[in-house]
């Protein structure tokens, strides 16, 4: 072996001892990326007092195609929608309080995103990795109101039906007319400035000069009511009786995810989920208050006496979808299904 060839057996000797120092430093961190819950918690977002006072909520998000699915813990919220047969894309918190939210890629599940553009304080933007387990500080906003958080990573041609709401409902009795006023003011800003034509960012419907209003929501060809994702938010006084109509077409073409494939690739409209009204409450549970079948071409009324914080409307349980056009779906061409979420959308009441 001459000098030359000496000198590079050297060098490549000297890399794989670096790659080696390199991996076995940084192999601890790899599953953490994003940070920990005791760094999130002491650091600067997250301040030590809100730990002490109990202000802090701990959050797990599992981040699937197409949908999120949330737990919460701690600052008087007690909420759980893994596992449950209704009720996704929704965090709960008070004024004042943070989220150390954890999150997770669900299995079989592309990387996601996970994008909060709360401007007053700052935004989360943070990826969400199979395998890894990441970690965002959440700034409840001081103003009550439900704020929409989305996925911001393609992930399939439905990653942009993977939106949710932060509904911040005050620790007792409904929201002041001060704070929807301070709400309404806040959204028109976003809404006219940095967030013009964004359908993330439901718009606003004030039913509060009424103790029976009539809310009428009527779905598009992509199945969004009002096209937005989600739908509008709704507020109302607190005691009103609402009556609530939707009004959704019957589904016909592949840009509507209720139109869906059997396994044979014969197209079929989706009819086994349910349309309904849920309350949900100071401490982040929620309870179904009425629900039916779906139905297409007809006008679906509820009538509800506003008694909680807070309600969902809509479809809020993931359908199935999946696109197999001609039985022409298989892992050599190509697969296209998961679970999405539209025609949904909150109801916020004011006391």
């Amino acid at each position: 072996m001459d000098r030359k060839e000496k000198f590079e057996l050297y060098w490549i000797v000297y890399v794989i001892i670096l790659f080696a120092i390199v991996i076995g430093t940084t192999a601890p961190l790899v599953p953490t990326v994003g940070g920990n819950p005791t760094s999130v918690q002491a650091g600067s977002v997250i301040p030590l007092a809100a730990v002490s006072d109990g202000k802090v909520i701990q959050g797990i998000l599992y981040a699937h195609q197409y949908y999120f699915a949330i737990e919460e813990r701690g600052g008087g919220i007690d909420s759980s929608e893994l596992g449950s047969p209704f009720y996704y894309n929704v965090m709960i918190a008070h004024p004042g309080e943070y989220i150390n939210l954890t999150m997770y890629a669900a299995p079989h599940t592309a990387t996601t995103n996970f994008y909060f553009p709360e401007y007053g304080t700052h935004v989360d933007d943070v990826q969400i990795v199979p395998g890894l387990v990441q970690y965002a500080p959440i700034v409840v906003p001081n103003v009550t109101g439900a704020y929409a958080f989305l996925n911001g990573e393609y992930d399939g041609p439905w990653f942009s039906y993977q939106e949710g709401l932060l509904l911040v409902l005050p620790y007792q009795g409904y929201m002041s007319p001060s704070d929807v006023n301070t709400y309404i003011v806040k959204t028109h800003i976003a809404q006219s400035n940095a967030l013009v034509g964004d359908p993330y960012n439901p718009p606003i419907i004030v039913y509060n000069n009424t103790m029976s209003p009539v809310i009428n929501l009527v779905a598009n060809e992509y199945a969004l009511f009002n096209n937005s994702i989600p739908g509008p938010t709704i507020i109302v006084l607190a005691n009103s009786t609402m009556t609530i109509n939707m009004y959704i077409p019957m589904p016909d073409n592949d840009h509507n995810f209720l139109y869906n494939y059997s396994a044979t690739g014969i197209p079929y409209v989706v009819n086994n989920v349910y349309i309904g009204i849920y309350a949900v409450w100071w401490n982040g549970t929620i309870t179904p208050v009425k629900q039916v079948p779906i139905k297409y071409n007809t006008t679906i009324s509820f009538t509800v006496k506003a008694l909680a914080p807070a309600y969902l409307y809509g479809l809020i349980t993931p359908v199935l979808y999946n696109y197999n056009f001609m039985d022409m779906s298989n892992t050599l061409t190509g697969e296209q299904m998961g679970y999405v979420m539209g025609l949904w959308g909150a109801i916020l009441v004011e006391g």
